[in-house]
């Protein structure tokens, strides 16, 4: 008998996340056991209101298209966490009516708790749903840990980091040449990174600059997290001023959950940080305690805690870092498809209970090939950026990491033009600007 599918989207989305759906579809296409694929508007909350896209019924040129769509807009996104029997229920009679019998989550750890609840309660009463997980987050959070052969236990990377990594590279290396243009009167700028707790997204910085020439420095939330806000501050402010006394200058990669203090965070279904609404942000907190907003006089001067004249400016990349298509790794680009489509095979086998997940092959050579992973194993876990990633002052990522990274971004970043510093003989006596007198 022929059965219905239903594909669904949860949490943040990326670049790449319709190429995942775009996989599943086609895939599932050329099945006889499926009659109609359906897409539920915002993701789970679309299967509780009854809210299914026919995708069966839409012009083939637009599910081609999915492939350079980015975020999640075709048929949206959530964050509703299943609490109560009450909407399992409710999901299992929608399944029913519809005669589904095929049900694909794309998202990360929470969205892999929510399939894995509908796998274990369709089972419990006795409905043949099966359930897949399609991972995918920016965050690069779904897997296990960093193992002894450099490549990470139960899914290496997640669809949708390596576009986030691209973006963040070339942001850095755009943000160098604005911080070199007008470092006389802005001589720091401040760029956080999504990830919650978790730095994989920050340390991509370095990426765009494996050879170490920029004053750049990448803070992580795993490298502060033990400190006191305070402290945190204080070191920072230190190593910032070491930059400005080597280079003049100094571009800082903060991630947005780094513990420098109280942000007025706000809380999502999930119990998630929700940093994006938060009252204050880490890069407006590091920026007024380096301009020395807290010693402000009556008068509106500050005492600055930098080394030099000028200000600490501030830049919050906010939701392009996980939608930019125009800096899409072609690599993630393909792999999304990939784990899309491995998550249909696994269904159509007649497994359920599974999340399709990306394995890298040890060595030197990036290869890479898809598996299935139990939807137990994944559900509500985070892994962290591993300790042996951090570099030693706690201000940069090791070697380690950028071999590991740099595969996953799809090949060159942009080059920019370079003078060297060549300049004509001086025939004046030296001269101290007034103002800088």
């Amino acid at each position: 008998m022929r059965m219905n599918a239903v594909i669904a989207q949860s949490g943040g989305p990326t670049a790449v996340i319709n190429n995942s759906i775009r996989g599943v579809i086609e895939t599932l296409n050329k099945s006889e056991r499926i009659d109609k694929i359906y897409g539920a508007r915002m993701g789970i909350i679309g299967v509780l209101k009854e809210e299914l896209y026919d995708i069966t019924a839409q012009n083939p040129q637009q599910i081609k298209l999915l492939s350079r769509t980015p975020s999640a807009g075709v048929m949206g996104s959530c964050r509703y966490k299943i609490k109560s029997e009450e909407d399992m229920e409710r999901i299992l009679e929608v399944f029913k009516k519809h005669n589904i019998g095929y049900f694909f989550y794309c998202g990360g750890n929470d969205s892999m708790d929510t399939a894995n609840k509908v796998s274990r309660f369709a089972k419990e009463k006795g409905m043949d749903i099966i359930s897949i997980g399609i991972v995918k987050t920016i965050d690069n959070d779904v897997g296990g840990n960093l193992q002894d052969n450099g490549t990470f236990a139960v899914c290496d990377h997640n669809p949708g980091y390596g576009s986030a990594a691209r973006y963040t590279a070339t942001n850095i290396l755009e943000a160098d040449q604005e911080n070199k243009a007008s470092y006389t009167t802005d001589p720091v700028l401040v760029i956080s990174s999504m990830g919650r707790k978790i730095g994989f997204i920050t340390a991509s910085a370095r990426l765009a600059d494996p050879e170490r020439k920029m004053p750049l420095l990448i803070l992580l939330p795993e490298a502060f997290n033990k400190n006191r806000p305070e402290n945190n501050l204080e070191f920072i402010t230190e190593r910032v001023n070491e930059k400005i006394d080597e280079f003049g200058r100094c571009v800082v990669a903060i991630s947005e959950g780094l513990e420098i203090g109280d942000l007025d965070i706000l809380y999502d279904n999930f119990g998630h940080a929700q940093f994006g609404a938060s009252g204050k942000s880490v890069e407006q907190v590091l920026i007024n305690y380096l301009n020395g907003l807290d010693r402000k006089d009556s008068k509106g001067y500050s005492a600055s805690r930098l080394k030099c004249k000028g200000i600490a400016r501030c830049e919050k990349p906010g939701t392009k870092q996980r939608r930019e298509f125009a800096t899409i790794s072609q690599t993630d680009l393909k792999e999304a498809y990939e784990v899309g489509k491995y998550a249909a095979k696994i269904a159509l086998k007649g497994e359920s209970g599974y999340m399709s997940t990306i394995i890298r092959q040890p060595g030197s050579i990036y290869k890479v090939h898809y598996d299935k992973i139990e939807l137990e194993t994944v559900a509500n876990a985070e892994r962290k950026f591993p300790e042996r990633w951090i570099a030693a002052n706690k201000i940069d990522v090791t070697d380690e990491f950028i071999n590991w990274a740099m595969p996953l971004i799809g090949g060159g970043l942009p080059e920019f033009a370079r003078f060297e510093e060549i300049f004509a003989e001086k025939k004046c006596a030296d001269y101290t600007p007034v103002a800088y007198r």
